[in-house]
């Protein structure tokens, strides 16, 4: 899949290239390449969603409406359509980073993981599972998973995710 990452703001540029990496790394581990380019003009509306071109912006502040604190809302969304496909996700950089140091882990890292989450909604839907990166909230167990580098996609989750990439399995609908 191709990612055209539009940063919104003065962000850190060595962050966001670390935050691509691990993105990446979850996304290999389930067989999906990921490539990633600077926001630049790509496809739009259903021949991004067919051909898996993404916009991911990243965002110096926080969601309009505050959700409760470690909820996934407070720090990513991805745009759903009524048929639940989508090709732009939003990443809150301040709250991420927010959420890094009142837990002690790694900026980078758990930025990584909130953009793979958003970019697994564009792939899956809306819905959320009970394990894996794809669950809902992310509690101080799940931070150390991440930091001990133990968080990844569930194989539901990826065995899915392949199916919808190799156009097996339609994109949309519960990730459950």
């Amino acid at each position: 899949m191709t990612v055209s990452v539009c940063i919104r703001g003065d962000l850190d540029e060595k962050t966001i290239v670390r935050a691509e990496e691990t993105a990446a790394a979850l996304f290999q581990s389930i067989d999906i390449e990921t490539v990633w380019a600077k926001c630049a003009i790509g496809l739009e509306g259903d021949e991004a969603i067919r051909q898996h071109w993404f916009t991911l912006r990243l965002r110096d502040g926080r969601p309009f409406i505050p959700p409760a604190p470690l909820a996934l809302d407070a720090l990513g969304e991805a745009f759903l359509s009524e048929d639940n496909v989508g090709y732009i996700a939003e990443v809150y950089y301040q709250a991420v980073e927010t959420l890094a140091a009142t837990q002690s882990a790694e900026l980078p890292q758990l930025l990584g993981y909130v953009i793979a989450h958003e970019l697994g909604h564009l792939l899956l839907g809306p819905g959320h599972t009970p394990k894996g990166v794809m669950r809902a909230a992310w509690d101080r167990r799940v931070l150390l998973e991440i930091r001990q580098g133990g968080f990844k996609f569930s194989s539901a989750e990826g065995a899915r995710m392949r199916g919808v990439w190799q156009g097996t399995a339609p994109s949309g609908g519960d990730a459950r």
